[in-house]
């Protein structure tokens, strides 16, 4: 009995030890600070980094995601103007304005210009 209340005591003291502040003037506690500080310092770099990384990923996949839409967007777009540019669309828009289909095909006109004699006589 008397045992388990020397335990609880130990306890207590201890605990209070810790809130109190008296584990910080130890000796072994002292040797250990400086090692202490270096795992805290490398513990909140990982984090920072860690937290870094996930928002790059987030923002790479939300660039990709606003990539995959253009896409899209550009190949509907380009079949729109190739349904519009097509000789037979044209031909009936151009219905009532008065301009007609060219039934003959294209000719080349080929003009031969002799150069200009620039000598004075």
């Amino acid at each position: 009995m008397e045992e388990q209340k020397k335990k609880k005591k130990k306890g207590k003291n201890g605990f209070m030890n810790i809130l109190g502040g008296g584990i910080l003037v130890k000796e072994k506690f002292s040797k250990q600070f400086p090692f202490m500080v270096y795992v805290t310092l490398l513990l909140m770099a990982i984090i920072t980094n860690t937290y870094i990384a996930e928002e790059r990923n987030r923002e790479l996949a939300k660039t990709s995601k606003h990539l995959n839409d253009l896409q899209v967007e550009y190949v509907q777009l380009k079949s729109a103007i190739m349904d519009a540019s097509k000789q037979s669309v044209l031909v009936k828009r151009l219905d009532g304005t008065g301009l007609k289909e060219a039934t003959e095909p294209l000719k080349r006109i080929n003009v031969n210009v002799e150069p200009m004699n620039t000598e004075e006589p």
